[in-house]
């Protein structure tokens, strides 16, 4: 893999596909959320791309249809508030993240009071997001996430928006770090995937080095899942990863969640 490589480069695929899938959107070809989960499907399939893998493979393309929404809005400029409107049928939990999201950035992702906390768990508490709070919560880091890892959006923001939810939820405060770690897992797959790292030893300093950055502890992912997304997400080669992750069973690693 060439160290030349821009990180946004890792994901031109991933936003041609979107812009394929936005045109057919447009076009009025989409009318239902169904429709546009079997259509990312369909244009993944066709270009060989995987979707931004969670802890599990359960409505995995469900969950991508936060990237062609981050993509089209921060990406194309093709959602304005009308816009919104018109296609929140088939984003109706892109939008109310992004709603979210944007409540959260007005506070500068401080939930200062009483009043903040519950303006923001009442946001959160949208069974549109899912049935259990965990859930909601995990959607909203996807959705952050998403746009974090695509560099649409600040590092800082995707931190602040787990510490609002530790904030808001302290009893779920350790679950909602298993996604401080995916996207630790995920840093780590592009420096593998752009050259960056060589060394088992250089592998090892940088999952710290990650975590050091985002100023937060115990978000050290493990090997084997940043073995599956440097090979499923990425592809880097087979040889490569071998050699950087010498101990790790060779088959198949599918985590069990997000």
């Amino acid at each position: 893999m060439s160290s030349g490589l821009d990180a946004r480069q890792l994901y031109k695929g991933r936003i041609e596909a979107a812009t394929e899938i936005w045109s057919k959107i447009m076009r009025n070809e989409v009318s239902t959320r169904n429709q546009l989960e079997e259509l990312v499907y369909i244009v993944y399939k066709q270009k060989g791309i995987e979707p931004f893998r969670g802890l599990s493979k359960v409505r995995i393309y469900d969950k991508e249809i936060a990237t062609i929404y981050i993509i089209g809005k921060y990406g194309l400029g093709l959602l304005d508030g009308e816009l919104t409107n018109a296609f929140r049928n088939i984003f109706n939990v892109e939008v109310a993240c992004d709603e979210i999201y944007s409540f959260l950035k007005s506070k500068n992702f401080q939930l200062n009071d009483n009043n903040d906390t519950e303006q923001f768990r009442k946001m959160v508490d949208n069974e549109v997001l899912g049935p259990r709070t965990e859930e909601r919560g995990f959607r909203l880091l996807r959705y952050v996430f998403t746009g974090t890892i695509m560099r649409f959006f600040p590092e800082e923001d995707f931190v602040g928006t787990y510490r609002a939810l530790s904030t808001a939820y302290p009893d779920l405060a350790s679950r909602f770090m298993r996604y401080v770690r995916f996207y630790v897992a995920f840093r780590v797959a592009e420096d593998i995937a752009l050259g960056s790292i060589k060394k088992i030893e250089e592998k090892k300093i940088m999952k710290y080095t990650h975590c050091l950055r985002l100023n937060l502890t115990k978000c050290v992912p493990h090997d084997k899942l940043i073995r599956e997304i440097a090979l499923r997400v990425y592809k880097v080669p087979k040889k490569i990863l071998d050699r950087l992750f010498p101990n790790e069973d060779q088959r198949s690693f599918i985590p069990k969640a997000q």
